[in-house]
């Protein structure tokens, strides 16, 4: 049985970048534009958060990119609790640098604010609950996890303030306890052109 096909109206920009990403891949636009809608659909199957899936996948490749690599959260805790004072604050200045460039890098290929810094964040901490408080005139980003105590709690502050800041916020203040990070931040203003 054939296929059936349906026409879908694109602002001709899109089609202009479609074709140039078509050419470099060898592709005619409708197989690229199937292609990435195949595949589109079975990665938000049973997920609303567009925006958040494609933020994640754009974040995922810097981190990889940049020579960073996930690493399950226990297993972060249990290696910085093990190593010496010096080398911990170097893996801490190390791991924050990646996340700062991980959330500048995201910001600069459009990931916005909001979902950027949520998704850079799980992605480093992952296992870990992250939620943003927005209200008039500031946001406060939240990281939870039963294993943020000591270092792993340290590395977890230094890390969402870069973040923040990467994402080109003004931080406002930072918060800790055992198990909680709150870092509270002035968020970027879109410029209206």
């Amino acid at each position: 049985m054939a296929r059936r096909r349906r026409l879908v109206p694109v602002a001709e920009d899109i089609v202009e970048q479609l074709a140039d990403i078509a050419r470099r891949s060898g592709l005619t636009i409708p197989e690229l534009a199937e292609t990435i809608l195949g595949q589109a659909v079975r990665v938000l199957r049973g997920r609303d958060d567009v925006a958040g899936v494609l933020a994640d996948a754009v974040i995922l490749a810097d981190i990889a990119r940049l020579g960073g690599s996930p690493v399950p959260l226990r297993g972060l805790g249990l290696l910085l609790d093990n190593v010496g004072e010096e080398e911990a604050r170097r893996f801490i200045e190390e791991a924050t640098g990646l996340a700062r460039l991980v959330a500048v890098s995201a910001r600069a290929r459009g990931v916005d604010q909001v979902t950027g810094v949520v998704s850079v964040l799980r992605s480093l901490f992952p296992g870990a609950a992250v939620d943003l408080v927005e209200d008039d005139r500031s946001a406060r980003v939240v990281l939870a996890s039963p294993l943020f105590v000591g270092r792993l709690l340290r590395l977890a502050e230094a890390s969402a303030s870069a973040v923040v800041e990467g994402f080109g916020a003004e931080l406002l203040g930072r918060e800790t306890e055992p198990g909680l990070v709150v870092v509270k931040y002035k968020p970027r203003r879109r410029r209206v052109l």
